[in-house]
């Protein structure tokens, strides 16, 4: 059966808490949603155990109210997090990584942080010039001589990829990492805001190579590798993740090979803004065997705080057949009416549709892998009502200064869906990573030619195995035929 939303009484909280479906995130503090109509009750027992509490708006939006608790406080038993490096924390992670759910390693940043904490504080104070145009120019400029000859910005004006957000792009050049043979030539940064919203200052910059988008998921381990380089020049505070010990050989134990660290982007989240639900999946994830190139992302925490909803795209799915099922048996009216009754254009194509869609598993997964989750984005990015929702379900974390979380991949029908907030009223400072295999992997045209020559030889074996048996049958009848 379902969860129902229970009413908000004096023990509401540890009815939450003790969910059994509710999603226990290792390691991670405890969230819960609250509102200003809440029995005082319900409010007294959330204030006895809060670290803080959080307000979520993003582009405009109010997306409620959350308490981060501390789990020494809490109404109810919390499990105790295993000690990171034991083997019971090495079985937690290896359980959420292979489920595709999220996992929250707090303070893995460690004295690493300490270590970076001039290049941090550089890297915040950049956001303000970096928002104005010729900001990256200037910033990549100052930094240009420590980069040369290894890396070269070119001359040549480059198109912008998307002209509503991006701000700045520079082509650069780079030698291999042997030094000979000839310069790869398509490497590149850009800066963009987050969304078109007016008030949304929201920033990053991204380094990457090749046709953006069309080359994200490549499997041009050179290219790849010198992306890695060229970020972590101009962000040797990436380090705090791609160069730490205990975080790199969590990932690679998690992977079960050698893992590249790549595709640096840095983000400023400012108040108000954030990233709508999407995934980090790429269509060409999805090769033979199970040979995904892109094994997920690494997100770290360098200042401020942001507050996440992450979950499986399982869990995803089954949150959204959950929470129409409420609206079904006639909880929150309102959320039916405004978005399947008064819109010209409801969600899904209509009450009717949804409910087909929502039947049909693969049909649900499909729309979910969407860019902006499809026909289901209204329903997914309701607020507050489904951002209350999943946070009372276990799916909502607060990273501060120190923490990462990690976002497993396995193709596009098997991912970790997030969605993020700015916690607080500062812009704060992080750094994500595409986690890749550092192997070759077969692409899917590799793939496909690979089937059709080991169809090719097999057919010639089986061809000639016939050839063999039916020669050899014919002698031995000649044989006996010939006996007395």
């Amino acid at each position: 059966m379902p969860r129902r939303a229970p009413p908000r009484s004096s023990d509401l909280l540890s009815e939450i808490l003790l969910a059994p479906d509710r999603d226990r995130m290792a390691f991670a503090r405890p969230v819960v949603s609250w509102t200003d109509r809440d029995e005082d009750a319900y409010l007294a027992a959330i204030e006895a155990c809060a670290l803080a509490s959080i307000r979520l708006e993003r582009r405009g939006r109010d997306h409620g109210d959350w308490a981060e608790l501390d789990p020494a406080r809490l109404p109810v038993p919390w499990p105790a997090a295993p000690e990171r490096g034991s083997r019971a924390f090495d079985l937690a992670c290896a359980e959420r990584w292979h489920a595709a759910r999220p996992i929250v390693l707090p303070g893995i940043a460690g004295e690493l942080l300490e270590e970076f904490a001039p290049e941090i504080a550089d890297a915040g104070l950049l956001h303000e010039a970096l928002c104005e145009r010729g900001g990256l120019a200037d910033w990549y400029a100052g930094r240009a001589p420590e980069l040369e000859p290894r890396f070269e910005a070119r001359a040549d004006r480059t198109k912008l990829a998307d002209p509503e957000r991006d701000l700045e792009r520079i082509t650069i050049q780079a030698l291999p990492p042997s030094g000979a043979g000839p310069r790869v030539r398509d490497l590149w940064i850009k800066s963009a805001w987050l969304s078109t919203h007016a008030d949304d200052r929201s920033l990053r910059v991204r380094v990457g190579h090749g046709r953006e988008g069309a080359d994200d998921a490549d499997g041009d381990l050179l290219r790849h590798t010198l992306v890695a380089e060229l970020a972590s020049e101009l962000f040797p505070e990436s380090a705090v993740a791609a160069a730490n010990p205990a975080l790199v050989q969590l990932v690679e134990r998690l992977a079960g090979e050698d893992v590249l660290f790549t595709q640096h982007i840095a983000y400023w989240n400012a108040p108000g803004g954030g990233a709508l639900f999407h995934h980090d999946a790429f269509a060409e994830d999805d090769l033979e065997d199970g040979a995904w190139r892109q094994l997920g992302v690494c997100y770290v925490q360098l200042s401020g705080a942001t507050a996440w909803l992450a979950l499986s795209t399982d869990d995803l799915m089954a949150r959204v057949v959950e929470f129409v099922e409420m609206l079904e048996d006639g909880d929150m009216p309102w959320v039916r009416a405004q978005l399947f009754e008064i819109p010209k254009d409801p969600v899904a194509g209509g009450w009717k549709r949804l409910k087909a869609l929502l039947a049909d598993t693969d049909r649900l997964r499909r729309e979910l892998s969407r860019p902006g989750c499809g026909v289901l984005g209204p329903l997914v990015e309701r607020a507050p009502e489904f951002t209350s929702f999943l946070a009372d379900a276990g799916h909502g974390c607060v990273l501060r200064a120190g923490d990462a979380i990690l976002l497993p991949n396995f193709g596009l029908s098997k991912t970790c869906m997030h969605s993020v907030f700015c916690a607080g009223d500062e812009v704060g400072y992080s750094l994500s990573m595409a986690m890749r295999r550092a192997q070759p992997v077969t692409t899917p045209s590799e793939a496909q030619a690979a089937r059709a020559a080991r169809a090719v030889r097999n057919a010639e074996r089986n061809a000639a195995r016939r050839e063999l048996r039916g020669s050899r049958g014919n002698g031995q009848t000649r044989s006996r035929g010939a006996r007395p």
